[in-house]
């Protein structure tokens, strides 16, 4: 059963909900902790050496902020479809860039702009839910403006794909 992930309203409830029921993450993953899969995605970006000093990153469906605590300010960008995602991100990490933007469609930064993107978590739940080609085009919007990406997942948090 798909969940209506492209919409505005279920992200919206998903973090009234966490704010009511249980720490943020509940709004993206309904599990009581996530330091073991934290801890590990935190070992892949710093084997990998994306959390260096002059490294231009952007989280791509950034969400809360989740990843921003690992990457300096003047190098991270964060994007979310979701206001309200970009609203919470802002309040935990009030000196980072975030912004409202669609995977969906062209983004707004230039050519190879970053050197690494990442998606944590997400391909899974948008190939589930709303398909393949759904994704690919998200994929394919983020490899123009970055020379690499980096797939992470809740599911695995051992693996992960470089592009």
């Amino acid at each position: 059963m798909s969940k209506p992930i492209d919409t505005l309203k279920f992200w919206k409830d998903r973090i009234d909900a966490a704010k009511k029921e249980g720490p943020m993450h509940y709004s993206i993953y309904l599990k009581k902790t996530m330091s073991d899969i934290d801890a590990r995605h935190h070992q892949i970006i710093q084997k990998l050496g994306i959390n260096k000093q002059g490294v231009q990153v952007l989280d791509a469906g950034c969400g809360y902020g989740r990843n921003a605590k690992w990457f300096s300010e003047k190098n991270y960008v964060g994007i979310d479809f979701s206001p309200d995602f970009i609203d919470e991100a802002k309040i935990h990490f009030p000196d980072y860039d975030f912004h409202v933007v669609d995977l969906m469609i062209p983004l707004p930064f230039g050519e190879k702009q970053f050197d690494w993107a990442i998606f944590n978590s997400i391909r899974q739940m948008v190939e589930g839910n709303l398909g393949k080609e759904a994704w690919e085009t998200m994929l394919e919007n983020t490899k123009k403006v970055a020379k690499n990406v980096l797939i992470l997942e809740y599911t695995t948090p051992e693996q992960y794909d470089i592009l």
